[in-house]
């Protein structure tokens, strides 16, 4: 390919590809024999300047010696290469560029080889993916911090509240004949105050503790699903359940969210039911990628427009009279299996009964 040949085959590719691609030809000993306009602009060259020159001269050295192992690999067997590099301009400005190179058509059969460098300016991709890598990191910092916080004010707010409540049974058991009914209507009030705010208080140390730290093991579902029945096994009993299940994989996760999420689906089957007494069914399918989780019970349901808000967190359908609970529960739940980076949906029909489902990822 003599310098005639060059020119004319540069000039097609840069019809086509316009002005927004930095393109450049350089031999075998990476000499740059053509380098278009857009080339220049970024390198901060002129043409002239650039031609004969070595190609070499433009690198940052930002990349590590494999990269450059690797380049030379791939041309070598005649292959393209693509990589993101910083380059270095002429007034010593190093910036980001998307760089292909590919070896050139060699019409003439000469012995030379040449090759072909396309570069692309991704300055300001790289510097909007650095910022929200900075948002990320920040973001998870405050995260760290509210559940920390979280944490140490739910565990100091324990103690306070084991007194009062110590304090008002001892003035009920030290007072109750001088205490009139109204009196004692009262401290029932206290008492039960103390109690649902000690499981307000319980389940937010729950929801605190769930973090992306812990370590993954192999969970065998079907004997962390036992475990959980046995602690549910007292309420099973006074409402005639029946809790029955498919054979359940083994799945790697966390042990202790994953224990808390069938606990408290589960739960929630035996709390919210009808007259008639509850059947739940966990079920499993398989695909490719994931596990997917059903927990299905015969229940009250849920009225379909209420169906987007019931995973956040302190969402109640109903009033404390008609069901106890923090309005927490479902926002556990969520948490856990965006931690196992799988995803929670529900289908619920009112009078009908409702089915979580929830997948968890088989490699996490």
């Amino acid at each position: 390919m003599n310098e005639a040949e060059i020119l004319k085959y540069a000039r097609l590719v840069e019809n086509a590809l316009g002005e927004y691609i930095g393109i450049a030809i350089v031999d075998a000993c990476a000499k740059i024999n053509y380098a278009n306009k857009k080339f220049c602009l970024l390198s901060g060259y002129s043409c002239d300047e650039l031609l004969d020159r070595n190609y070499c001269v433009l690198h940052s050295g930002f990349y590590c010696k494999e990269i450059e192992v690797t380049l030379q690999n791939t041309i070598s067997s005649g292959l393209m290469w693509k990589e993101n590099i910083k380059i270095c301009t002429k007034e010593g400005i190093c910036h980001w560029v998307d760089v292909t190179l590919s070896p050139a058509p060699d019409t003439m059969q000469s012995s030379t080889k040449y090759y072909i460098v396309m570069w692309a300016d991704i300055s300001d991709y790289k510097q909007s993916e650095e910022k929200m890598r900075t948002q990320i990191n920040e973001l998870e910092r405050s995260n760290n911090e509210l559940e920390q916080f979280a944490y140490v004010v739910t565990h100091d707010l324990q103690e306070p509240l084991r007194a009062i409540s110590s304090f008002v049974q001892l003035l009920k058991k030290y007072y109750n004949e001088r205490l009139d009914d109204r009196a004692n209507i009262l401290i029932s009030h206290v008492v039960s105050g103390i109690g649902r705010m000690q499981a307000l208080i319980d389940d937010l140390l729950s929801y605190a503790q769930i973090d992306g730290t812990q370590v993954p093991a192999e969970v065998d579902c079907d004997k962390l699903l036992n475990d959980v029945l046995a602690d549910l096994s007292v309420i099973i009993h006074e409402c005639n359940a029946v809790v029955t299940h498919d054979k359940l994989p083994v799945i790697k996760g966390i042990p202790f969210q994953l224990l808390q999420l069938f606990n408290n689906l589960i739960s929630n089957g035996l709390k919210f039911r009808r007259e008639q007494p509850p059947k739940i069914h966990i079920g499993i399918e398989e695909n490719s990628t994931e596990w997917v989780f059903s927990v299905t019970d015969n229940g009250i349901g849920i009225e379909e427009h209420f169906l987007e808000r019931i995973f956040k967190i302190f969402q109640r359908l109903h009033s404390r009279r008609e069901y106890v609970g923090t309005g927490i529960g479902l926002s556990i739940c969520k948490k856990v299996v965006e931690y196992h980076k799988g995803r929670i949906w529900i289908n619920s029909k009112p009078n009908v009964g409702s089915t979580v489902f929830f997948s968890i990822p088989k490699s996490i």
